[in-house]
């Protein structure tokens, strides 16, 4: 057997352990490899008188060479040296190599968005292109990775039964960066914040911003994130948006549905009468037109609104621009430049009310008549089914009559029972008393003829334009509304109508 040798062909941890020479043989025993083999080699002068495997093994012994003797190995090398073949480097004992340990390593179990994504059919074997989302919305104390520690390895042993200790791994390095904590016993990273993992650098964080520097477009598809999205470009039709902290868009935004638990930034937003904005902070925004709003703060409109549905359970405030058709609702009072137009769409505002209970209220009767109507068709279809001669008709005829007036029957009970529910949620449906409601129109410069108003238990129709600045309230006392000096909607409507009244313009609805 040939020993391992370096580049430079000298023997790697080769050493002499001794050297014996006698009228038979000449014999040399080597340590090789670190201390992990011992080689032999022979030249016999008689091999009459040849070296015993007794008295090669009592050489070893010598040489504390004595567990790791490899027997079979002595047996053959005698062998061959009473044969004459003179065995060269030959091994005789072995020993064991250290088992290094293991580095340790991270292993992330959320995806980061770096991953590929495979395109997923529907049942119907519909692929949707814009659901392209690869990263992991992630919670607080959701588990995250596991980090896998590194092992101590396994000690091995020389020739001579002399421990080699191993070579510890190493650690994995990471470093837990913002939102992220490792479990006490070094295992874990844990999410200590709602977000999307960052892995870079061997820093592992979650981020509470997700950035997209330009359009939300086939390479982006549909967000969904907790925390707060922030978009540089625009947003294209049928794109959704929604995120947990916030949203800014920088552009436009196009036919798409953008649902936020924080305030919403938006340039623009042609929603084509598709479009629809949920906010649960602050909306801002420079035009919006043909969008559906439902905010619970602030609307704050810098531009211009046209044919839009604008709910809001604070105040709309549009100061310095023009409201064209559609609706608004606050609790908290409008306030608008312009308000309505000559010709074109019906605008209407309404100022102090709580739309989720108006709307649930609307939802609630428009519902149960809707149950009515279907309960009442389905009774027609039963009374013409069931006056059919069954036993005149032919057999097929009569079971798909019969199968007819079972789901009908079925689906009336159903139906009756939905009736039934809403008719009790109808009963006992109550409005919260909301101490900041201000049902208030301040118009800065101009109410157009034509426009539809409601505060309180009162509505009309403006008949004429008026100019403003002023502000709108209900005639509490004489009914109808009254036309006061302008006062900002914090004032609130009671201190309000103590104001100035304008000459010539109290009058009623």
């Amino acid at each position: 057997m040939t020993a391992a040798k370096s580049p430079q062909g000298v023997d790697i941890g080769a050493k002499l352990l001794g050297e014996f020479v006698n009228d038979v043989y000449t014999l040399r025993i080597e340590a090789h490899n670190n201390q992990l083999e011992c080689r032999a080699d022979i030249t016999v002068h008689n091999t009459n008188d040849s070296i015993s495997p007794s008295d090669l093994i009592s050489i070893l012994r010598n040489q504390n060479i004595t567990e790791t003797v490899d027997l079979e190995q002595v047996a053959i090398f005698c062998s061959e040296a009473a044969l004459g073949e003179d065995p060269q480097q030959f091994v005789l004992a072995r020993g064991t190599a250290p088992v290094h340990g293991k580095d340790g390593w991270f292993e992330l179990i959320v995806a980061t968005g770096k991953e590929k994504t495979d395109l997923v059919e529907d049942k119907s074997g519909r692929v949707d292109f814009k659901s392209v989302q690869t990263f992991s919305n992630v919670v607080p104390e959701q588990h995250i990775g596991n980090i896998h520690l590194p092992t101590a390895g396994e000690p091995g042993n020389t020739i001579t039964n002399e421990i080699l200790p191993p070579l510890a791994g190493k650690p994995s390095h990471i470093i837990a960066g913002s939102g992220v904590r490792f479990s006490d016993d070094g295992t874990q990273a844990i999410a200590e914040q709602a977000g999307r993992v960052v892995f870079d650098n061997n820093v592992l964080t979650v981020a509470e911003e997700f950035t997209v520097n330009g359009d939300v477009d086939l390479s982006v598809g549909h967000i969904s994130f907790k925390g707060f999205v922030d978009i540089k470009g625009d947003v294209l039709d049928d794109f959704n948006i929604s995120a947990t902290k916030g949203i800014n868009i920088t552009g436009a935004a196009g036919a798409c549905q953008i649902n936020s638990d924080g305030p919403v930034t938006i340039g623009t937003m042609a929603g084509k009468g598709t479009g629809r904005i949920i906010c649960k902070g602050t909306l801002q925004a420079r035009y919006l037109n043909q969008v559906t709003v439902e905010c619970q703060g602030n609307v704050n409109i810098s531009h211009e609104v046209r044919n839009a549905v604008i709910k809001s359970t604070s105040s709309i405030n549009i100061p310095k621009g023009l409201v064209t058709g559609g609706e608004l609702v606050a609790l908290e009072g409008v306030e608008v430049k312009i308000l309505g137009a000559m010709a074109g769409a019906k605008t209407s505002v309404t100022s102090g009310v709580y739309f989720p209970e108006t709307d649930r209220l609307r939802f609630l009767r428009n519902q149960i008549k809707s149950l009515v109507g279907q309960i009442k068709r389905i009774g027609t279809t039963l009374h013409i089914l069931n006056k059919r001669p069954g036993t005149e008709q032919r057999k097929a005829l009569r079971e798909a009559t019969e199968l007819r007036i079972g789901i009908l029957t079925q689906r009336r009970v159903n139906l009756d029972e939905e009736r039934e529910e809403l008719a009790e949620e109808l009963l006992n449906f109550s409005v919260d008393e909301h101490p900041t409601a201000n049902p208030q129109i301040n118009i800065l410069s101009t109410l157009k003829e034509g426009v539809a108003i409601e505060l309180g238990e009162t509505s009309d129709i403006i008949k004429t334009e008026i100019s403003g600045p002023v502000s709108i309230v209900e005639n509490s006392e004489q009914g109808g509304f009254r036309y006061l000096t302008y006062s900002p909607l914090k004032v609130g409507t009671e201190q309000t109508e103590k104001g100035t009244r304008l000459e010539g313009k109290a009058r009623k609805s």
